[in-house]
């Protein structure tokens, strides 16, 4: 069963790892280059995104029997996902301090990772 490969929990981690890496570089040269509020925005941001896959990985790795379980589970697990990311930027919006640009940019960021880390992962495996 795919929740208990151990490979595949490894890769969890370093996906969520990579995202929480990368949400702390871009707060790290927006407070350096750009000051405090774009700071905290890359980190609500960020933040935001890792917060939303964390929960996602946590539940489709959670073992379950049969395929119907599963998918119900994926797919609740994905509204959930939606639902953390609209009421994170929600409760940011609520404060009126972020910088929306920076905000939307570290969080995509977090959805780069989330493909780039399999896809490097993959290239590694057939280079070695």
């Amino acid at each position: 069963m795919l929740a208990r490969d151990p490979a595949t929990r490894r890769l969890a981690a370093r996906i969520l790892g990579a995202q929480a890496a990368t949400t702390i570089v871009i707060a790290a040269l927006c407070l350096v280059f750009a000051g405090r509020t774009q700071a905290l925005s890359a980190l609500a941001g960020g933040g935001i995104g890792l917060v939303a896959n964390a929960y996602m990985s946590f539940s489709a790795l959670r073992p379950i029997s049969g395929a119907a379980g599963a998918l119900g589970r994926l797919m609740f697990a994905q509204l959930v996902k939606v639902a953390l990311t609209v009421g994170g930027m929600l409760i940011v919006a609520q404060g009126k301090w972020a910088s929306w640009p920076v905000l939307i940019l570290a969080y995509a960021a977090t959805l780069f990772v989330f493909w780039l880390v399999p896809v490097l992962q993959m290239r590694t495996r057939r280079a070695g």
